[in-house]
């Protein structure tokens, strides 16, 4: 008697990314899987830092990725809706002044990623804003920032929302 294995359902997974206005770094959330915990909704995920290091005379690729953080779905649509406000306003109102803010989405003990907006620092025009992020497990700790623009703001938006409207949103 022959025993049929049947494979494991493809699962889609959606990502969200940010890339920075020069398309040279980006941050990648993969929402791997939805998951509670202690009641919340949210998404098992993994998060990739891209970038390029210039020492002077040459640039080097770098990447940095941290997978199993688990990111609270109330926390990532408070981002996405704060980011939706921002970008929603008329063309002539868009400040970097105005996306100033700090947000947590991993609340699992030793876990955190963390995004703040500021107005571009490295820029006299300051035109564009610049998020810097923060990503926590356990004793890794690792810190980037570049500038972004309206339009990566709005994709990144965009791309938030699919999963979020998948699975979570109308439970939260």
């Amino acid at each position: 008697m022959a025993f049929k294995i049947s494979p494991k359902p493809t699962q889609m997974v959606h990502s969200a990314t940010l890339k920075s206005n020069t398309g040279e770094a980006e941050l990648v959330i993969e929402f791997i899987t939805p998951a509670k915990y202690t009641c919340q909704p949210g998404f098992e995920s993994s998060i990739r830092l891209n970038g390029i290091h210039w020492d002077g005379d040459h640039t080097h690729p770098f990447q940095t990725a941290i997978n199993g953080l688990w990111l609270m779905a109330e926390d990532l649509m408070a981002l996405r809706d704060y980011i939706v406000n921002y970008i929603n306003q008329p063309l002539d109102r868009l400040n970097p002044e105005d996306l100033k803010g700090e947000f947590e989405l991993a609340r699992l003990p030793d876990q955190s990623l963390r995004f703040r907006f500021e107005p571009e620092s490295g820029s006299s025009s300051k035109l564009n804003p610049e998020v810097f992020i923060t990503m926590t497990a356990g004793r890794l700790r690792s810190e980037f920032h570049f500038v972004t623009d309206q339009s990566c703001l709005a994709i990144f938006a965009r791309e938030m929302s699919a999963p979020l409207r998948g699975s979570h949103e109308n439970t939260v």
